[in-house]
């Protein structure tokens, strides 16, 4: 074999996004699922709720313990598929040499990292530390903890999501079309002002649970699309 003969070179496969978007759809849809179980839970308890009061804090930890401990039990399996799916992908677009688009999926990848910690205290920490006769001083750090971290992980994922969502709509490389990565653009948009009001002490709770449910969905049918597109063909 000489160095021209190019025949003889082993093949390999072009980076498909197939199984990164079969772990997106897969924990999309655990935080669809937990999404509505937060929705049911009492929201002084299961969201960031602003004014922060504590009485209603530990008196919904209490009544929701029911959905919040399936919520978070659902959702730290869930956020670890998403984290792992949104990792696979982030590098085949950055393979594909859309960078901006790599930041944004790794940014949705570490919220969904970030949401791990979250859900772990919605639905193991918070009801027993509510339920426990001197537990009140330990369930007023973790809830502001709680609070804080279901905050920053909406702002990283909603500032992850437009990023990568918006460079698909320019200029895609993972072929999703336009409109579905201009309704997560959208969706995310709501996310961060909702986010940025509860930070300010605005009453904004639900916009935040309201845009984490629209961008799952979002990314659901995203990893789906992904997961069902064509084989890739060899490259050199």
């Amino acid at each position: 074999m000489t160095v021209f003969d190019l025949d003889a070179i082993p093949q390999r496969r072009a980076p498909s996004p197939r199984v990164g978007g079969a772990a997106v759809a897969l924990g999309a849809v655990g935080v669809v699922a937990v999404s509505a179980l937060y929705a049911i839970s009492p929201p002084a308890a299961a969201l960031p709720a602003q004014p922060f009061q504590l009485a209603e804090a530990l008196r919904g930890a209490l009544d929701g313990a029911t959905t919040m401990h399936a919520a978070g039990a659902i959702g730290v399996v869930s956020d670890i598929v998403l984290a792992v799916g949104g990792a696979l992908v982030a590098t085949i677009v950055v393979q594909r040499g859309d960078i901006l688009a790599g930041a944004g999926w790794i940014a949705v990848t570490l919220a969904s990292l970030l949401f791990t910690f979250v859900d772990a205290m919605v639905g193991f920490v918070l009801t027993p530390l509510a339920a426990a006769a001197d537990g009140g001083g330990a369930f007023l750090g973790f809830k502001r903890l709680f609070d804080a971290l279901f905050l920053l992980s909406t702002i990283a994922l909603s500032v992850g999501a437009a990023l990568a969502l918006s460079r698909e709509i320019a200029a895609s490389s993972l072929a999703l079309g336009k409109i579905l990565p201009a309704v997560g653009v959208a969706a995310s948009a709501a996310g961060l002002l909702a986010s940025i009001a509860c930070c300010l002490g605005l009453p904004a709770e639900q916009g935040v649970g309201a845009s984490v449910a629209a961008s799952a969905i979002v990314f659901a049918l995203i990893g789906w699309r992904l997961a069902s597109a064509p084989r890739a063909t060899p490259t050199r």
